[in-house]
């Protein structure tokens, strides 16, 4: 009975194994209009984020209140840009080592991932870019970025076409690296003044797993009528299979204007349920015109 017992309680858990709860999204006048494509979690309400089009090359921190029953974001403010003092390198992601108390950040202009100490200075230590990434077209090269405590594990892919996904060790070496096929887009790209399609974010999980955003951004020619697909996938290493866990919608029509082009994905604080905040951050291209806002949405996952 014992041997059946847990056979059918190991299946239940591959069946139940999510029960995601998608959260409505916030702007705050105290986020400043910008080109946010990364966030970390740094602990409590502290969170580094990074911005593609930022003066120079490091990072914001951010404070940021959740709601410790519901996860829904009650507040956001900047507390301040730590500069590296060199160049933008196209900033695209962020992940931060609770160990080494270091951040990492992905560049899609030269494909580098560098680390930083917490006022925003290089250390000295990056990861080249491997073989599989050394030729990727422009604006499509390392798009996410992601570090878990529990296996260790710095992952990133790059945007779009044959996305590959690596994985390093805490000596910055290069590990094992995965296929991952995107879904087909829904929208015909030939009518788009601009198009996106690919991965925006990937968070790493403590099983060794992968949260992947699948994002799709069509903007037609007369502005309205644009729109932001987004999918949320867990992805297991090694298998070809993906599972869709939740997938949402904005858009800019005369009736809604909520589009946000989620780019930065991280988790957060656990909540008193056990669940856990996966927060979001959406690039506004500096608020656009003044239509398009810096959005920030929470998901919760149990």
């Amino acid at each position: 009975m014992g041997c059946h017992s847990n056979y059918f309680y190991k299946m239940l858990y591959s069946i139940i194994l999510f029960i995601v709860t998608l959260l409505p999204q916030h702007h705050f006048a105290t986020i400043p209009a910008g080109n946010y494509s990364g966030i970390a979690w740094l602990g409590g309400d502290r969170y580094a984020v990074v911005s593609d089009k930022a003066d120079t090359d490091g990072f914001f921190v951010w404070s940021i209140g959740i709601d410790s029953v519901t996860g829904e974001i009650q507040s956001a403010r900047n507390d301040g840009f730590f500069s590296s003092t060199q160049p933008n390198r196209d900033a695209e992601g962020i992940a931060y080592n609770p160990r080494t108390n270091t951040i990492f950040i992905s560049g899609e202009a030269d494909n580098y991932i560098k680390e930083y100490d917490m006022t925003g200075k290089l250390t000295g230590r990056d990861i080249p870019p491997t073989p599989l990434y050394n030729l990727l077209p422009a604006n499509l090269g390392l798009e996410a970025l992601s570090y878990n405590d529990s296996t260790q594990t710095l992952w990133t892919c790059n945007e779009s076409g044959n996305v590959i996904i690596q994985s390093y060790d805490t000596d910055l070496q290069p590990l094992l690296h995965y296929p991952y096929t995107l879904d087909a887009p829904l929208a015909d790209q030939t009518k788009a003044a601009f198009y996106a399609h690919g991965i925006g974010t990937i968070c790493a999980l403590d099983d060794g797993t992968l949260l992947v955003l699948e994002r799709e951004f069509y903007v037609p020619k007369k502005k309205l009528g644009s729109f932001v697909n987004c999918k949320l996938f867990h992805f297991k290493p090694g298998e070809t299979k993906k599972e869709l866990l939740a997938s949402w919608r904005t858009s800019l029509t005369l009736f809604k204007q909520d589009i946000a082009n989620y780019e930065g994905m991280c988790l957060g604080p656990r909540l008193k349920d056990g669940s856990r905040v996966l927060i979001l951050v959406a690039d506004s291209q500096d608020q656009y015109h003044g239509v398009l806002k810096d959005w920030i949405k929470t998901i919760r996952i149990k």
